[in-house]
């Protein structure tokens, strides 16, 4: 059976972590069809960091409803060392992150030209925007991207 990866639309962390904490505020159970009544924020950038936080299991979709799950509960609560490596064991199956994870092993830095690959294959359009957005996840899970 082939897996099917989820690939992680080009949203930031930030974006990711502020809409879980806001579901989690909320109660953990908001109804996805009024986020653009009770959020500020660009209306067609919700859906993508919607998409993120499901991709990464922090929020799931029931009934029309984005409900925090247990790992979502865990990101709002942990900082530092520990928020880290939950939110890039959650990363491991989601790409970009699984292929960046196996094209640099052990490392912890990837060149640029092979992070504008990855990216690339991953269906990226806008590649510059791409690494600007992963760069800025990967450099919080510990991970330098190397201008050559």
């Amino acid at each position: 059976m082939n897996e099917v990866l989820k690939t992680l639309p080009p949203v930031t962390l930030d974006q990711v972590l502020g809409l879980v904490r806001y579901v989690a505020a909320y109660g953990g159970v908001v109804d996805s069809s009024r986020l653009d009544d009770l959020l500020d924020i660009n209306m067609d950038l919700l859906p993508h960091v919607v998409d993120a936080a499901v991709s990464l299991r922090l929020l799931r979709t029931e009934g029309g409803n984005l409900i925090i799950t247990p790992e979502g509960r865990k990101a709002i609560e942990l900082s530092g060392r520990d928020l880290r490596a939950l939110i890039k064991s959650l990363s491991d199956d989601v790409r970009p992150f699984k292929d960046i994870f196996e094209a640099i092993g052990d490392s912890d830095a990837i060149s640029g030209q092979l992070l504008r690959n990855i990216l690339r294959r991953a269906g990226y359009v806008n590649i510059e925007d791409a690494v600007m957005i992963f760069t800025e996840w990967l450099a919080y899970m510990g991970i330098t991207v190397l201008e050559e």
